[in-house]
């Protein structure tokens, strides 16, 4: 509904002492929460409330229940429950899956009337659950333009088992005061029967508010039915079995619901039938239904309203413009809001279906309007568009961004000209953007940006990981328009293009091939703020080698969601471009890289090295891009420091104003972290520095400096198992040995022993069995602190698994006592080490063999939109038992993993009754099942529950692919996609 006529609906519920109830549309019902419901089947009717209700010929009601049961029972054969996901955010809907209703209308040719909120205006992917619960897939057939009505198609020959029941249309039988039913799948329970009475049937469309799908250009029928999520697209069916209405959607706050009338479905279905198209006219303009009162206080003459009542005097009212886009027939017409409507080529016209009709049977050519304008009449031609035309029937993809032609719902919503480019999702390409603002893209790198092909081409032609200029603005705001810089990567964004295929129910997928202009090298001079607190001394250079960082990652693995993020870094080496940066920054190796210097030089980056234990990342810039500047390369300390020592704190402030605080160690703290589900990457056996000034824990980052200007920790940020951000600080020399080989030009190695310790106090170990010799020992070693560590896990694929057991004390590595977290660093170099351990109050010596750390995860496998991999380190000190090799990391919205309920965290030990014991057995399971079957999948839970289900494939939408880490690829990842794998066998 337009902006005026909901104002002036909230100005009339505030006058009478009321508010707006929320409007909702009667579709969804969560899968994950009713993925059971559909496998009850009961039927629950009552009919202990009908001794009041008569049928269509005032019968009583000792023949009105056996009628109404009789009736019902013989619906059930026609309606059916629909399981659907709309795979790809288009227009005002986003990525789904959900559960809805339709009933059959054609049995022979297999077509089921439901909801165009259940088609949807995009991709949609569903089958139909039949009341003996036959499964048959449905493609999309029909959606209407405008009114929220579509058609889906089936196979007739797949239900062997039940005979196929016809509902058939009949709008004219809706009429105030008659009983009616609505059966469907209300509340996710598949069959609900729903008892009401027509009380209106020329209420104006619902408006279900800003930003989603709103009908125009009919009447709606009103009822009173407590219906929930799910009944979308029921059948609203009369004593005699016909379809008098479709469910459509409700008040939130109360029994009120709305059922579209079905003239044009009635319509467009016999269209369909005949094999003819079903024609929709337009001019782009918005009626909506006004009673004669109103009219008069619009200038409605007398003469005219006498006329009307004469003609039709039934009606109570007429048709008013409400909405007149931009640029469209209708205004160029000269039509405004307010006129009144009273002929269309000399016919009087005061109802939908006669308005829809002329314009449906006039495209291409001009009608001639009689509107009343302030008590004048005046004739109007207006030449009659193809709606189908104005509605949207492409998309593109790239970076997580879908964007589609802004569509007719939106613009006459906002009352904008038909044209430009919507973000119906915004991805990472648009970062700093939110879907629900409404974007619209004017313009890219300076290229206006009219429709999809420009869009297409101005992403085509983007260079790779360069920053240029975007405008945007909302359509809820025209007037601001707002400017950005993005940064683009055709490694990880892939330009598809959708286009609708009416034939298939597909929107059909080509790839465009990226043709990335060249951008210069030229080395250019950066100058950075420098601070001038001249109480900070040599420190003071430290702000001229503070960077900012962004790392864009599009994969969701590792128990990371594929994110966007920024913060600063420390330039260590500024020969080779090396700089410091927190794993909350660059939290995966799959990841595009950023490094901005002085906030007036963007560069790509690249990950040369990722701690697999403590919290640092080094990245790399090139630094021959950079001509004359005044950066300062970071020296880092390799004293460890103790409490008391005197720390100079460089930052930067909000406004990117260089800091100085002059403070002081307090204390070295080990950081525990919780554990965090789904597992995820922590920082684990290290210490963070403290410092005495709570200034300093305002800042996510910043440098602490000796009096000699050499860094001795950074102060950055940790995530901690709710995803909240805290900052502490790392000492400079546990970044030193991979720093150091990196500027020796070598790969970083280290072995691990794969566990985790904690801090225990010297009592708790006392406890344990610690002996009165050896406490003495470590009271008179250490002289800080009185603990001791135990191990909290080892990874569950670890060579320390069982040798080294939870709840052991170390008490010495290679004869040296463990007092401090430090002293776990032999495991870096060492292949073996001489641990000594308190284990049952005995000290036990045990041999453990390190691993080397290979980098992480090597490989990803998709499949049916899940992602797969071999249980990563912090899944691995989570639990006591893998069941396989294969782990299921993340599930994408819209996908068949998300339709038929597969949860992350789980382990996947068979496909189709085949093993899968690691990573490359089930791909080269998955990549044999083909397309649009079920595949039979065992799992496992997190916490060893077996369970089996099965997932039907959809390779059109969601192929098979996997990325396996590779040095020599350009991103360091090769990709191999099966974009057609034995579709439709």
């Amino acid at each position: 509904m337009g902006g005026s006529s909901r104002a002036a609906a909230a100005a009339a519920a505030a006058a009478a002492g009321a508010t707006l109830p929320d409007m909702k549309r009667r579709r969804e019902c969560s899968i994950a929460a009713q993925r059971d419901a559909d496998c009850e089947g009961d039927l629950a009717m009552d009919t202990q409330n009908n001794d009041n209700n008569n049928d269509n010929n005032g019968s009583s009601s000792s023949t009105t229940t056996p009628k109404w049961q009789e009736t019902t029972e013989a619906s059930f054969g026609g309606i059916v429950a629909i399981r659907f996901a709309q795979p790809i955010a288009f227009d005002t809907e986003g990525v789904a899956t959900s559960t809805a209703s339709g009933f059959i209308v054609d049995a022979q040719r297999g077509i089921i009337l439901t909801n165009r909120h259940v088609v949807g205006a995009g991709p949609f992917v569903g089958e139909a659950i039949m009341h003996d619960h036959e499964v048959v897939a449905v493609e999309a057939l029909y959606r209407d333009p405008i009114h929220d009505f579509g058609f889906l198609r089936f196979d007739p020959a797949k239900v062997k088992y039940m005979k196929l029941v016809e509902i058939p249309l009949a709008p004219e039988r809706a009429r105030v005061g008659i009983d009616v039913r609505i059966i469907g799948n209300d509340a996710g329970e598949k069959l609900s029967i729903l008892v009401g009475s027509i009380s209106r049937v020329d209420r104006n469309t619902p408006d279900y508010g800003y930003m989603t799908y709103n009908d125009l250009n009919t009447f709606y029928i009103q009822s009173a039915a407590s219906l929930k999520g799910g009944s979308s697209g029921s059948p609203v069916i009369d004593i005699d079995g016909w379809a008098v209405g479709l469910q459509a959607g409700g008040r939130t706050d109360e029994a009120t619901n709305f059922f579209l009338p079905l003239d044009r479905a009635k319509r467009a279905l016999e269209l369909i039938q005949q094999g003819r198209p079903v024609l929709r006219g337009s001019i782009q303009t918005r009626f909506l239904y006004r009673p004669f009162d109103e009219a008069q206080k619009l200038g409605l003459p007398e003469e005219t309203e006498a006329l009307v009542r004469r003609m039709r005097p039934s009606d109570i009212g007429m048709l008013v413009v409400e909405t007149v886009l931009p640029e469209g027939p209708g205004a160029l017409a000269g039509l405004e809001e307010g006129d009144i409507l009273v002929r269309i080529n000399g016919e009087i016209v005061t109802h939908f279906v006669q308005l829809e009709e002329a314009f449906d049977s006039s495209i291409g050519r001009t009608v001639v309007l009689t509107v009343c304008r302030g008590g004048e009449t005046i004739e109007a031609p207006v030449a009659v568009q193809d709606m189908h035309a104005l509605t949207p029937s492409r998309l593109v993809t790239f970076g997580g961004c879908t964007a589609n032609n802004l569509s007719y719902q939106l613009a006459y919503t906002y009352t904008l000209p038909l044209r430009g480019v919507f973000v119906a999702a915004v991805g990472s390409f648009l970062p700093n953007c939110d879907e629900n603002e409404g974007i619209i893209i004017d313009r890219i790198d300076n290229v206006p940006i009219r429709n999809i092909d420009d869009l297409i081409e101005a992403l085509r032609t983007l260079p790779n990981n360069e920053p240029v200029t975007v405008v945007v603005y909302s359509v809820s705001n025209i007037h601001r328009k707002r400017f950005d810089t993005i940064v683009a990567s055709h490694a990880w964004s892939k330009i598809r293009v959708y286009t609708r295929n009416d034939a298939t129910g597909l929107w059909d997928c080509e790839q465009v091939a990226a043709c990335p202009r060249a951008v210069s090298v030229a080395p250019v001079d950066v100058r950075i703020p420098a601070l001038t607190d001249p109480r900070a001394g040599p420190a003071a250079a430290l702000s001229r080698s503070l960077v900012s960082v962004s790392c864009w990652m599009p994969k969701s693995y590792d128990g990371a969601l594929a994110s966007l993020t920024r913060d600063y870094g420390a330039i260590v080496d500024a020969a080779r471009g090396l700089v410091v940066v927190s794993r909350r920054t660059v939290a995966l190796a799959i990841c595009n890289i950023t490094v901005t210097i002085a906030g007036s030089l963007t560069l790509p980056g690249r990950l040369r090295f990722m701690h697999p234990t403590h919290n640092f990342a080094i990245v790399q810039y090139d630094p021959q891009r950079i001509g004359l500047s005044n950066i300062h390369e970071a020296e880092l300390s390799p004293r460890a420091l103790t409490q008391g020592d005197s720390a100079r704190f460089v930052t930067f402030s909000g406004q990117g104003t260089p800091l100085f605080i002059s403070t002081a160690v307090s204390d070295m703290a080990d950081i525990q972290i919780d554990q965090s589900f789904p597992p995820c990457w922590r920082a684990i056996n290290m210490e963070s520095v403290q410092f005495e000034s709570r200034l300093v824990s305002e800042f996510r980052f910043g440098l602490a400096a000796d009096d000699d200007g050499r860094v001795t920790a950074f102060w950055i940020p940790f995530a901690d198992a709710q995803g909240n951000t805290f900052s502490g600080g790392l000492p400079a020399r546990a970044v030193r040995p991979a720093l150091e080989a990196l500027q020796r030009g070598e790969e970083p190695r280290l072995r691990l022993l794969n566990i985790e310790v904690a801090s225990i106090a010297l009592s708790v170990a006392r406890a344990a069995g610690l002996s009165a010799a050896r406490l003495s020992e470590v009271q008179r070693a250490s002289t800080t602190r009185n603990t001791l560590f135990q191990i909290e896990n080892a990874e569950l694929l670890s060579r320390a698994r069982g040798v080294l057991r939870p709840l052991d004390i170390i008490i010495a590595i290679n004869g040296k006592l463990m007092l401090n977290i430090e002293d776990l660093a032999p495991q870096y170099t060492n292949e073996v080490l001489d641990l000594v351990v308190l284990r049952d109050k005995q000290e036990v010596a045990v041999r453990v063999e390190t691993t080397e750390y290979n980098g992480g995860t090597s490989k990803l496998v998709v499949w049916c939109g899940a992602t797969f991999q071999a249980p990563h380190a912090a899944a691995q000190l989570q639990t006591s038992k893998a069941p396989s090799g294969v782990y299921c990391t993340s599930v994408y919205f819209g996908s068949p993993a998300d339709v038929y309920a597969l949860q992350s965290t789980v382990w996947v030990t068979h496909v189709n009754g085949v093993e899968t014991p690691d990573i490359d057995a089930f791909e080269r399971v998955v990549r044999t099942c083909p397309d649009n079957t079920y595949a039979r999948v065992k799992t496992v839970s997190f916490d060893l529950e077996p369970a089996v289900m099965s997932i039907k494939t959809c390779y059109h939408y969601w192929p098979t692919s996997s990325l396996v880490k590779d040095p020599l690829a350009e991103s360091g990842w090769r990709s191999n996609e099966v974009p057609k794998q034995q579709q439709h066998p």
